[in-house]
Formats: C-alpha cells, structure tokens, sequence
C-alpha cells in the first residue's frame, strides 16, 4: 500500500525526453529503408543486364551466322562486308579499316548493347581460330551496367 500513496512519478521532462530519444532513434532507421529500397532496385537491374550479356555471349557462340560472318570477313581487306546485315540483324559500324574490332550495336529489352569482335583470330591454339567477343549493356543515361567477354570460334 506504501507504493500507491507515493507521490514520486515521472515528471514531464523526463516524458519529453524519452520521447525526443525514441523520435530519433525512429527516424535513423526510416531513412535507411528508402536507401536499402535504392540498392535492391540497382542490383535487381545489374542482375539482369548480367543475364542478358551472358544471353546475347551464348547466342553468338552458337549461331552459324557468326561463323559465317568472321569466316568471309577474314577473307576481305578489313572492311566490314555488306551482307553482314541480312543475317546478323545487328546494326555495324566500322570505324576504320584499322580498327582491331569490328562493332555491332542493337537493343535488347531496356538496355543499349554493343558487342566488339576482334577481327584477328587468336591463333594460340593450332585446332581452332578462336575470335574475342565483348558484350556491354549500357543503361539509358549512357552508363555500362554489365560488361562481358567470351571468344566465338571461326
């Protein structure tokens, strides 16, 4: 019974700074929710720049029209030939006679993507010319998202 006639309580200073503690402890962990938010969306799109780049890398492997295209490209000057479109369906671009690549761009979902083919093959291996290939995705604002490499065999 002592407990219930004792006057002590909290005081209203006490109640105020109890309160201003626990609003900025709230609000160090609301602003990282939209930061969190942020991160997430960029490594969700990152992961499928990644998937796309590997997408496009296995189609040209694969694709008969590929071999075709660096099979009769190695056998001109150096020019990018003019039958590459009907079958690549890739816009070209070949900046000069001497570059090292030759350059393909397109679109695939959101993203830009260019692809360099070197046009020497590597000749380190005596079975088979194997042609350096570099895929990248670039997002709209210019920037690269996802970057790979493979070599596509001649």
């Amino acid at each position: 019974m002592e407990s219930l006639n004792s006057e002590k309580g909290v005081t209203l200073v006490e109640i105020l700074v109890s309160i201003t503690l626990l609003s900025v402890v709230l609000i160090t962990f609301m602003s990282i929710f939209p930061q969190m938010g942020k991160v997430n969306n960029l490594n969700e799109d990152k992961a499928q720049a990644t998937n796309i780049a590997k997408e496009i890398l296995i189609n040209w492997q694969d694709s008969t029209d590929v071999q075709t295209f660096l099979k009769s490209s190695t056998q001109t000057s150096g020019f990018l030939p003019k039958h590459v479109n009907n079958y690549l369906h890739y816009t070209t671009f070949d900046p000069d006679e001497f570059s090292e690549y030759y350059y393909f761009e397109t679109t695939q979902d959101k993203y830009d993507v260019q692809i360099k083919v070197k046009k020497a093959a590597n000749n380190s291996s005596k079975s088979s010319h194997l042609h350096q290939i570099v895929i990248k995705l670039f997002n709209d604002k210019g920037n690269v998202v996802s970057e790979t490499y493979g070599y596509v065999k001649r």
